[in-house]
């Protein structure tokens, strides 16, 4: 069992076309290296690293290897990267859009398909580099709300549960950013992402709440 502790902290004020299941970049194969790699720490590695919450890193050749098959599944069905915004309806265009594109979806298709081929080391790209996941993103808060502890059982299928806390505020205020974040490292390995909400009453503000609905990651088995 895993105890999830969270804070947030607010700052007053389709599966792929037939025609691209071979991809080649001019006459050669894609190799990890050169082509899947840019690809991955793009789109994957800010969850697949250690650390996080996703259950095995991408960061390196000898890291996605083992679980070229299973990327394959699932970027072909769009499972992976998760976004749900539906392509044929609506907005297209988001900030910090981690979908995958048709032909990216066929490189690595392709790569897999080929071996998953390591390529040429010096093709690889400069390592993606972080923020220490304890600092605020947000800038310095001028509210941090302490979510309860939650137990997420060890084994089991995805959980989505909702935690509450009081919003201590004596005056109304604007918002202008929020960011949820894990407390500790265990916490962050159980979170997938959070989702934060102001829950309203017909009660003063001072006696209002937030509430965050978080999502746990279940455990997958490598398929190579």
């Amino acid at each position: 069992m895993r105890l999830l502790a969270g804070a947030i902290a607010v700052i007053v004020m389709l599966p792929v076309s037939a025609g691209a299941q071979v991809r080649t970049t001019g006459a050669r194969s894609a190799t990890f290296a050169r082509d899947v790699a840019p690809i991955l720490q793009r789109s994957c590695v800010t969850c697949h690293r250690p650390g996080q919450s996703a259950p095995m890193s991408l960061m390196t050749y000898e890291d996605a290897r083992p679980w070229a098959r299973s990327i394959k599944t699932r970027v072909a069905a769009r499972e992976m990267p998760p976004w749900h915004i539906d392509r044929h309806v609506g907005i297209q265009k988001f900030k910090n859009d981690p979908s995958l594109s048709d032909e990216e979806i066929a490189t690595i298709v392709a790569w897999v398909d080929a071996g998953a081929p390591r390529g040429n080391p010096a093709d690889m790209p400069p390592p993606r580099q972080f923020a220490d996941g304890s600092e605020w993103l947000i800038g310095k808060p001028d509210l941090v709300v302490r979510f309860p502890a939650h137990t997420v059982p060890a084994t089991g299928p995805d959980i989505f549960p909702t935690l509450t806390a009081p919003l201590v505020l004596t005056e109304d205020r604007y918002i202008k950013a929020i960011q949820t974040r894990p407390v500790t490292d265990a916490s962050r390995r159980v979170l997938h992402h959070a989702s934060a909400d102001r829950v309203e009453f017909d009660i003063p503000v001072a006696r209002q709440e937030v509430s965050v609905g978080v999502h746990q990651t279940r455990p997958i088995t490598p398929f190579p």
